[in-house]
This record gives C-alpha cells, structure tokens and sequence, in this order.
C-alpha cells in the first residue's frame, strides 16, 4: 500500500483569500490597506497545484515560456500606465498603489492560468 502525502502547494492558493482585506480601505482609508489586494496572486497557486505532480518535460518547459512571453504584457502596460499617468493631478497616491497591486496579482494569476491551459492542450 503507497501513502500519498499531500503537498502544502496544493492548498497554498487559500491565501488569495486574504486579499478580500484590501476592502479595508473603503473602511479606513489607509492606503497601506490597498497591498492587500496582492494577496490575490495566491489564487494562481490553484493551477500550479494542479500539476503539482506531473513529470518535467520539453512540453512542460516550452508550455511555461509560452505563458511567460503571453504574461509579460502585464508588468508592461502596468508601468506605463502608472508612468504616465503619474503626473496628472486626478491619480492618487491610492490609485497608483491600486494599479501596482491588481497587476503584480494579474501577471500572476494569468501566468499560472495560461500554463495549466496550454498544459491541457
């Protein structure tokens, strides 16, 4: 009989949970509050977990890089936007941690989706 031990990875995608703390903000009005919404990049730990326990192969490799070149978009128009937009007196030292927050989550959530989707196909 083979005992499986469950790996922690697989339940690490719980965290993403705390990023509902963000909300606190509308609360409060720290902006310090809004870092919170970062803690959803743990939601990509939900695809990682899934293939967890597959074997590395050439596929598993190429399969990664192609969702790396297809997410790094994100970091990129992230930076531009706050760039940009920066000097203009409407953003806010909020908005700009917003912005900072949600894309660090969307690069990661996108990379972790797109390679368990090319991983399926």
């Amino acid at each position: 009989m083979k005992i499986r031990i469950q790996k922690p990875i697989k339940y690490l995608w719980l965290l993403g949970f705390l990023g509902f703390q963000g909300f606190k903000y509308f609360k409060t009005g720290e902006p310090l509050a809004l870092f919170w919404f970062s803690y959803f990049s743990f939601f990509a730990y939900y695809f990682i977990g899934k293939m967890a326990d597959e074997m590395q192969d050439e596929r598993y490799f190429e399969n990664s890089q192609r969702a790396k070149l297809k997410t790094a978009k994100i970091p990129l128009i992230t930076l531009f936007t706050i760039g940009f937009f920066s000097g203009f007196s409407f953003v806010t030292k909020e908005l700009i941690i917003l912005i900072c927050a949600l894309g660090w989550a969307g690069t990661l959530i996108s990379y972790a989706y797109l390679f368990w989707h090319y991983d399926q196909d």
